[in-house]
């Protein structure tokens, strides 16, 4: 049973790991952290810190699905303690004063917790509750009045969070008239604690410490239908893969969506399955007319369709050289894709089923050409997979379809969407992940090769 901490400028790893031996420590949480962990039963994620500003924050139901699955969660302090008030009644644990003010709507902004911070964790700015309950205790002290107070207060919350800290509130005071009592707190905190923040997460590290493994299980709402599509893609995105247990699910389905010459024929079966009212399966030979006769009886056929709806999903040579029927399919296997919100579309292996070939080294070669991405970057953080040309993707993916180099915007489309991509612009971008990878395997370079010839061929580019 594990202990995972996320925390940066709120509380130190350091102090974190002398609270709670053996923790697991990362920096602050984002958009996806949570599911990378494989976390399961038993296991405790404790959320202090969390990016909200310069990435996606983590999503409720990030922490639901953990809650669902018997993971306890704790939130304190910062991040942990605005989701915690929210989600309290779906079994998150809050600690500390921050989240009980945010529970019972003293506090109700966002920033009251948020400080701006250097990547490393060091803080740039005082977040508001430490500043207010400086003033509180000062005020408490008998040093300043309660209305010199709430004076500074105001002036501390008309700072943008990324300019709070004590030296803009003297400023913001001296030009106020009240610079008097703002010396008197500046002086006051100097000898005296008031980082709320820090307290409220040392207490959440301590009652974890004293009862590391306490017997969770989620509540009624766990039977309610809250599993929405992006609950199903973010699990297929961030969390490692089932059998590998490494790189995540979505990116071993996507990886022979582009590179696999026989997933466009599973991809094919599977939705004619779908359409056709039958379990996931290989094409049988009664396949094609099933998802045909149910397709007739909802009205669709090719008949009512003009030129240029046609035209959309069909080539030039297909619309003049196909039979209905066989029109008609693909048109409807292209308008289908991988889309959370169709239960076609598989989010762990066990729903892949036959549309994933599992005879393939596929999790071994998505893991090389990430590691070949990180090189990249490593070598020249101005270089990543996002300043790849895409006519130099899409060349290579037209070559590994087998498309004539001269292939045309609706020969391409129509290949990308027989791959369940939405059209080939989709797959490019989908292909930037395993491009450096695929060519590294295609001319077996070793991988520095791969990296300066791609940092050269991306600075002529720019």
């Amino acid at each position: 049973m594990s202990v995972h901490v996320f925390a940066g400028p709120t509380v130190p790893a350091a102090r974190v790991r002398e609270l709670v031996p053996g923790a697991v420590c990362h920096p602050p949480v984002r958009h996806g952290d949570l599911l990378r962990l494989g976390a399961g039963p038993g296991d405790t994620v404790v959320v202090i810190d969390g990016l909200w500003h310069q990435s996606a924050p983590v999503r409720h139901k990030e922490i639901l699905l953990l809650l669902a699955e018997g993971v306890r969660v704790v939130g304190a302090a910062s991040m942990g303690a605005l989701r915690a008030a929210e989600l309290a009644p779906y079994g998150m644990t809050g600690a500390g004063q921050i989240f009980d003010q945010l529970q019972a709507g003293v506090l109700d902004a966002d920033d009251e917790v948020a400080v701006l911070h250097t990547p490393d964790g060091r803080p740039l700015a005082e977040a508001l509750v430490n500043l207010r309950t400086a003033l509180t205790r000062c005020s408490a002290a008998g040093l300043i009045s309660t209305a010199a107070a709430r004076t500074l207060e105001d002036l501390a919350r008309a700072l943008p969070y990324t300019r709070r800290s004590w030296a803009a509130l003297g400023h913001s005071a001296a030009q106020a008239g009240a610079a008097e009592p703002f010396e008197t707190v500046d002086a006051w905190r100097r000898t005296h604690p008031y980082d709320l923040k820090r307290e409220d997460a040392e207490l959440a590290l301590a009652l974890v410490a004293a009862d590391p493994a306490p017997v969770t299980g989620a509540g009624p709402w766990v039977e309610e239908p809250w599993r929405t599509s992006f609950v199903r893609y973010w699990a297929a995105t961030f969390r490692p893969d089932q059998e590998t247990g490494t790189v995540p699910f979505l990116a071993v389905l996507q990886h022979q969506q582009l590179y696999d010459p026989h997933f466009a024929g599973r991809w094919r079966a599977r939705v004619l399955a779908a359409v056709a009212r039958r379990p996931p399966t290989r094409a049988t030979p009664d396949l094609d007319s099933a998802a045909l006769r149910v397709a007739a009886a909802e009205g669709v056929d090719t008949a009512g369709m003009s030129r240029r709806q046609l035209a959309f999903w069909l080539t030039p040579e297909e619309i003049r050289d196909l039979e209905p029927d066989e029109a008609l399919l693909r048109l409807i296997v292209r308008s289908a894709r991988l889309d959370g919100a169709w239960t076609a579309w598989p989010s762990t292996r066990a729903e892949a089923g036959e549309l994933l070939d599992t005879g393939l080294p596929t999790a071994e070669a998505v893991a090389e050409a990430f590691a070949l991405n990180a090189a990249v970057e490593a070598a020249d953080a101005r270089r990543s997979t996002a300043h790849l040309a895409p006519d130099r993707i899409g060349r290579h993916l037209a070559a590994r379809w087998d498309l004539a180099a001269d292939a045309d915007r609706a020969v391409l489309d129509a290949a990308a969407r027989d791959r369940a991509f939405r059209d080939f612009a989709g797959a490019v971008e989908v292909a930037r992940a395993f491009y450096l990878g695929a060519r590294a395997a295609e001319t077996s370079s070793p991988p520095s090769a791969v990296v300066s010839s791609s940092a050269a061929s991306e600075s002529q580019r720019t």
